[in-house]
């Protein structure tokens, strides 16, 4: 009886590979040490020097691929909302949501708001 036919291997992408892990890792650590009081430290304080669990947070939201992340787009009323960037030429960001926020700090912590929701889940 003859054997199968062996497909060849498919070329694995190493970079891809260790990307995945690292995020699987992060995203492990960053749900191990979000709480309320961390939520609440942003809130207080969107931006300047922030706990190490924070700032890991942070940093980990500005690393998402491009399509996985949010900005703050001011509105001609003053307003801020929130909208999901694309990734793609010629394709502009969608609103988020029909939240607005009277300023930008709100703005911001909304959007980790958003990242949190992505990381959880919920």
């Amino acid at each position: 009886m003859a054997e199968p036919k062996r497909q060849p291997a498919l070329p694995v992408d190493a970079d891809e590979h260790v990307r995945e892990m690292w995020d699987r890792m992060t995203r492990s650590y960053l749900l191990s040490v979000l709480s309320n009081d961390i939520i609440e430290e942003h809130r207080r304080s969107p931006t300047g020097h922030h706990s190490e669990p924070l700032a890991r947070l942070l940093a980990w939201c500005q690393r998402r691929p491009l399509p996985e992340q949010y900005a703050v787009k001011a509105e001609a009323d003053g307003s801020f909302r929130i909208v999901s960037m694309t990734g793609r030429r010629g394709i502009p960001p969608t609103y988020i949501g029909e939240s607005r926020f009277a300023s930008l700090e709100e703005a911001r912590h909304g959007v980790l708001l958003q990242h949190i929701s992505d990381l959880t889940g919920k």
